[in-house]
Formats: C-alpha cells, structure tokens, sequence
C-alpha cells in the first residue's frame, strides 16, 4: 500500500495530506524540502512518546521534544502558555516550525501555540488518532477549553502538512478508535449516502482495522471535508455541516467535564440530532433507523442517558458557536447524505419543548 497525497487549498494557502502506512518516514526530506535549516520543536504527549519515540527519532534529528499530559484537559490556555515559555526559554523565534504529533488535543493546541508564537510559526500535523486524521487535522482550527466550554478561544492556522501515517492506528486503543469512528459516521450520514452504505456492508473489516479498508474510508472523510473547507474557510455558513452532532454532543462533553470520549459524546449527538430531524419531519423513520442501527454495529451509544436533565443540556447548547442570542440551532438531516439548506443557512433554531422531547426519546431504558 503506497503513500496517497491530497491536496488541499484554503484561501491562500495550499498543503498536502499524505496517507497512507509508513508517511512519517517522508517527513524528514519533506521539512529539508521545505524548510531548511528551521529549529524543529515536536510537541506531543506522554503516551504518543512513551509509545512511539523510536519513529519519532526516525524521522527527526534532534528536535526540541515539548511533552504535555495525555487527556483533554491539557487542551487548556495554561498548558499553550507552558508550551510557550518552553520554545522562548530555548531561544526559539521565527525560524522555527513546530511537529504536532498526536490526537485532536495535541493538534489543536499546538495549532494554537502556533498561531501566535512570535505572531505566528509554521506547523506540521503528525496525526496519531483516527479521529485526529480523519478531522481536526484538517481546515486548521485550532483552539483550547475553557470552563465556559469547548473550542471557544482559538484562531484559524492551517497546516504546511499532514502526514496520516496508519502505523499508529496498530496501538490505538479501542475506545480511542471508535472515537475516530463516530466522526467517519458523521461525515457519512452528513454528506455522503455512499460512504454510509460502505460502512454498513465493510463493518467486520472496519473493526479488524483492514488497513486497505482504512485506507479507503479515511481517504473518503478527508476528501468531504476538504471539500466543505475549501468552500468555507472562516465557517462563515457551509463547515457547520461538519457539526452535525456536535451541538448536543460539545454540551454533553462539557457536562461531564471532557472526561467522556469525543466519540461517544458524537454518537449521542447525532443521536439526538437525528431525533430532532425526523421529530421536525425532515427525515424518515426507516434512514433514522439506517443511523442508530449504524453506530450500535460500531460499538457505539445509540442513547442517551437516562439520568440526564434535558434543560441542564440546553443551557449547555446555548454556548454553541451556532447560537444566535443564546437559542441553540442544529444541522438538520433531511436523508442520509443530505442536510438541509435555506437561503444560505445551514443551521437552524430548535424550540426547546422539541429539543427536549427528542433528548427524552433517546434516553436508555
């Protein structure tokens, strides 16, 4: 299985995507290429370097290594400032890159850190999650937590690179993948019936982690989301498609402090959402059935659960980045493959007695 490059173009700038099963060892003429003669800071966690510090060393000559504690809760403006004062105290300044190499927590706050170190270095992403190389690797968000919520303080830094290397895939651990999962799942119930009708006839395959299988399904999300992206650069109206899921599933992380799995949090997100959309009768019994059936197959929540407090989780939504005087508004899902759009809009207020009959309906028993 060779290397696969996509190119991908948002507003100005221009970076290729490599994936494929050995990409990290591409990096090292990528960056001579490229960027010569640039001090390299790698910034990872404790996990990805315990894990994998020998394709690190590899693929990179002596690079400043900057670790971080592996979780959610590093995602955190203390933890960039820690990151910052670490490359200014080893004379770090404009001739420098920075290597992200890890899951969405590291890559969004390298990203960060990026973006504004000396007002701005550039970045390599290094993704070593399904999640990381299917999503938030891609269209250069990057962004902390904060007790108010998720993502809210952040800037827009794309890449000089991807490299999607499925080697990593091998030691992710299984809750972590169907995290990863859950987003595929998204992408596909979003925007693509066909990559849905994939994922439903290549489950087994998907599970065992086919890596030529792999291959096709993440080469498939990465193509639909750079699709949205290149469109929809500054997610001014058409990249809130890519949040199908996530206004109910963000709050649902928040309420449980982000020690829930992104994916599990998505997977009732879209749960809820597609609740929302067949209660609105905007979708059919039969394709919401198609979608709960979906993320069961995969190991993932098909409910909610039983205990939660719907107004609790409205309050929560009305922090969304969608929300417009604190109402929260969804993606709505008219088929499978196919949201719905209104002159420009792609989101769209819920009332709160239909929000919360949805939540109700989708509680476990």
């Amino acid at each position: 299985m060779g290397t696969i490059s996509i190119s991908i173009k948002e507003e100005e700038k221009k970076y290729p995507i490599f994936i494929g099963n050995e990409t990290l060892k591409e990096l090292s003429s990528f960056l001579n290429m490229n960027h010569p003669n640039k001090r390299i800071a790698v910034i990872t966690d404790d996990t990805v370097n315990r894990l994998h510090r020998d394709k690190i060393a590899d693929s990179l000559s002596n690079p400043l290594l900057v670790l971080v504690p592996a979780g959610e809760a590093s995602k955190s403006r203390k933890r960039k400032e820690e990151i910052e004062d670490n490359l200014l105290e080893n004379n770090f300044g404009r001739d420098s890159i920075i290597i992200a190499i890890g899951g969405g927590v590291i890559g969004d706050l390298a990203g960060f850190a990026a973006a504004t170190f000396n007002r701005g270095i550039p970045i390599i992403h290094v993704p070593t999650t399904l999640l990381a190389m299917v999503d938030s690797s891609i269209g250069g968000k990057a962004s902390v937590n904060t007790h108010h919520g998720k993502n809210l303080i952040g800037a827009f830094h794309h890449p000089d690179a991807v490299f999607a290397d499925l080697r990593f895939l091998e030691t992710l651990p299984e809750d972590e993948f169907k995290s990863g999962l859950a987003e595929i799942i998204k992408m596909a119930v979003a925007l693509d019936k066909d990559l849905f009708d994939f994922l439903e006839k290549n489950r087994n395959k998907i599970l065992a982690r086919d890596k030529d299988i792999l291959l096709h399904i993440i080469k498939g999300s990465i193509e639909l989301k750079r699709d949205i992206v290149e469109k929809d650069p500054k997610e001014s109206g058409l990249r809130q498609l890519l949040n199908f899921g996530h206004t109910f599933g963000h709050a649902l992380e928040l309420l449980n402090q982000y020690k829930l799995k992104h994916g599990v949090a998505i997977a009732q997100g879209i749960t809820v959402e597609v609740k929302i959309s067949a209660l609105k009768r905007q979708l059919s019994a039969n394709d919401e059935e198609r979608v709960t059936a979906l993320l069961r197959n995969f190991g993932l929540p098909a409910n909610v659960d039983g205990n939660i407090n719907p107004e609790k989780l409205i309050e929560l939504m009305a922090t969304d980045k969608k929300s417009i005087n604190h109402n929260p508004r969804f993606v709505m899902l008219e088929k499978i493959g196919k949201c719905k759009s209104e002159n420009g809009k792609f989101s769209f207020e819920v009332d709160h007695k239909t929000i919360s009959n949805a939540i109700e309906l989708c509680k476990n028993d």
